[in-house]
């Protein structure tokens, strides 16, 4: 690697000696794939999700009978959004070249009007529109598209669908799902990769018994990456920048990071920068910490000013370790109020993705923004109640 070129990565999909480990994961997930087992992700944002399935993917390049198409819901606010961004991923998956794709577009839409726009490449950039007749006809053709393709080109195809929670935000999101399920459940030749990172409006699709969804396919919660596979991923980044690292340091690296995939890419790629000579020390990580709060700094008292004071009270007795809440004594000493508001208080903060409750687990969705809390918004204050 360049040694100019930092060797870590964030803000983008990650894979390849940038990718850390999650090997049963991957196997469980080519095994489904290979199978036609339709599988849900689960786990908060930034834990990696995306990047696993980018992984497999790879994994998988080298067999010719499988394709991967991917759609991500997190624009998508209408159904006609879904089957355009969801018809535009399968005609890219499946025709290798612009004029296949072009061909396949003639053959296998039907009950719209397509509308293409190309990019800056013709060749290899296009988007879809559709014009779609009054009715559910055309959407019902659009929804087997993948079938009938995948049939008629003689592969699987995987149907990658991020965000999948969205799909509650569409104008009729029970009537829609209720289609969707009609349509996949008799698909042989896709099967379906589904992951989303609003844990609790995933398990309402996926694990509620009056939902079209329920029990849809294989529910996988994705772990946080491991401690014991940060600390050589981190000292192999750093060699391949010709830097050591000790394991002390990188696993200070990572605890600073609660283990969090995308803030423990973030901190090494801090570190990266603010390290001068051939040995990466702790105090360099430190710094780089504390240039990462500094970054943050604005966007974190933005936060704050969105966030009530029960909230607030409820993120500082977090803080203070405390874990029984509703007792009396805490709701007094951090004016919780009742029990209920506790309860209300818990599921804002989950809506607002700045707690996640995995079992009788928190898990805080930016660990960064909780050392900031830590140290900067409240300091020597933290304690005082």
């Amino acid at each position: 690697m360049n040694e100019e070129h930092s060797p870590f990565r964030i803000g983008t999909l990650v894979s390849g000696d940038s990718f850390v480990d999650r090997e049963w994961p991957r196997k469980q997930l080519r095994a489904n794939f290979k199978s036609g087992i339709n599988t849900v992700i689960i786990s908060p944002r930034r834990w990696g999700k995306s990047s696993l399935i980018k992984q497999v993917a790879l994994d998988m390049s080298r067999e010719k009978n499988v394709r991967f198409a991917f759609v991500d819901l997190f624009h998508v606010r209408t159904e006609q959004d879904f089957l355009e961004r969801t018809t535009e991923a399968v005609i890219k998956a499946l025709g290798k070249t612009m004029e296949q794709r072009m061909a396949d577009v003639k053959e296998f839409i039907r009950g719209a009007v397509p509308q293409i726009s190309f990019g800056l490449d013709p060749q290899s950039e296009f988007s879809l529109k559709l014009e779609l007749p009054a009715g559910k006809r055309g959407m019902q053709e659009l929804l087997d598209l993948p079938e009938r393709m995948a049939k008629a080109k003689g592969v699987r195809l995987v149907l990658c669908i991020d965000e999948f929670q969205n799909i509650a935000q569409l104008p009729d999101p029970t009537g829609f799902q209720k289609m969707l399920r009609a349509s996949w459940q008799q698909q042989d030749a896709v099967c379906h990769a589904i992951y989303g990172s609003k844990r609790h409006m995933m398990m309402d699709l996926f694990n509620k018994q009056s939902m079209p969804f329920f029990r849809f396919g294989d529910i996988m919660f994705l772990d946080k990456i491991k401690r014991e596979d940060w600390v050589p991923f981190i000292k192999a980044r750093f060699s391949s920048a010709k830097k050591a690292i000790t394991e002390e340091v990188a696993d200070h690296l990572a605890a600073r990071m609660q283990d969090h995939s995308y803030h423990v890419q973030m901190l090494g790629h801090a570190t990266w920068l603010r390290s001068t000579g051939r040995t990466v020390v702790r105090a360099t990580v430190d710094i780089a910490l504390n240039d990462l709060l500094d970054q943050h700094d604005a966007i974190y008292h933005r936060m704050v000013d969105e966030i009530t004071t029960p909230q607030l009270n409820y993120l500082r007795a977090l803080l203070n370790g405390v874990e029984r809440f509703t007792t009396k004594e805490n709701l007094r000493r951090y004016d919780l109020g009742s029990s209920a508001n506790v309860k209300r208080v818990t599921t804002a903060l989950e809506t607002k993705e700045i707690l996640d409750f995995v079992g009788r687990t928190t898990e805080w969705i930016d660990p960064l923004f909780k050392i900031w809390l830590e140290e900067r918004f409240w300091g020597s204050r933290l304690r005082m109640v």
